[in-house]
């Protein structure tokens, strides 16, 4: 698990994730009929919803569609989902503007170049481990997981850790289910 600074963590309000590279590991399988396979984390799954259950918005922002991406993220009860959205930055400030937050209140996950101005330009900005260097180089911070193999777990615990949170959360997460 990586440190987050606990003013940066208590300021999150908003995590949003790309999707190909970050909530899986980047591999794009398709079948002889075109169709395509993702391969999505568990744990990442849960983080995601501890998360939601300590008050963090979650979002997938993909650049591609996919209905697999609108399936998994109704099973996790995750409404903000973007797909198709090949400026992403621009995607990330209406969604910070429609839910009333600064980007400085936004958490970016992300895995390659298309990534890097959200990643930039956000509150905590973070590269998954296998990420490409062009990312890390622009990235607050870098998982020591890559994406697919609970990258997003990983943030989740590193930002409500920080807040000194997350033992908090999970409990009440598992409580609640």
């Amino acid at each position: 698990m990586y440190t987050v600074d606990p003013e940066v963590a208590t300021r999150i309000k908003l995590l949003v994730l790309d999707v190909d590279g970050v909530l899986t590991n980047a591999s794009l399988v398709l079948g002889p009929a075109g169709e395509e396979l993702k391969f999505f984390s568990a744990r990442d799954g849960i983080g995601i919803k501890v998360a939601q259950y300590a008050g963090i918005e979650v979002a997938f922002l993909s650049a591609r569609s996919s209905k697999i991406v609108s399936n998994r993220a109704e099973t996790l009860g995750v409404k903000e989902v973007h797909q198709g959205e090949q400026q992403k930055l621009h995607a990330v400030k209406r969604m910070a503007s429609r839910l009333g937050l600064g980007l400085e209140e936004v958490a970016y996950v992300g895995d390659d170049i298309v990534d890097l101005a959200p990643v930039a330009a956000v509150g905590m900005g973070v590269a998954v481990a296998d990420a490409c260097d062009d990312l890390k180089e622009v990235a607050s911070h870098t998982t020591t997981v890559p994406g697919g193999g609970g990258a997003v777990r990983e943030t989740v615990e590193s930002i409500l850790t920080a807040r000194g949170g997350w033992k908090d959360a999970v409990k009440g997460y598992l409580a609640s289910i």
